[in-house]
């Protein structure tokens, strides 16, 4: 099953280099405001077989071991996807 998986960042925290982790389908920053300025958190589209999977997966990312998530208080929805396009996000 796929799901929707939305993870805050703890107040006061600040980000460092993320790693790609296997089974998301994509993965982007959410944001406080609509001019980019300061991270909110994270969203996930995942395949996995239940929401403790998912979180055991979210507590191996480096943003959880740095203390910047907030995964107990992650949002996971199952999801349907009615359509999915890909974006290049290198700029040349």
């Amino acid at each position: 099953m796929e799901y929707l998986v939305i993870v805050y960042d703890k107040p006061g925290t600040v980000r460092i280099p993320a790693a790609f982790n296997k089974g998301v389908t994509n993965c982007g920053a959410i944001y406080k405001d609509d001019a980019k300025t300061e991270f909110a958190g994270s969203s996930y589209n995942i395949v996995a077989n239940s929401r403790e999977e998912i979180i055991e997966f979210l507590k191996t990312d480096p943003y959880y071991k740095a203390g910047i998530w907030d995964v107990d208080n992650a949002l996971i929805y199952p999801y349907g996807c009615a359509g999915r396009l890909a974006k290049d996000i290198v700029k040349p």
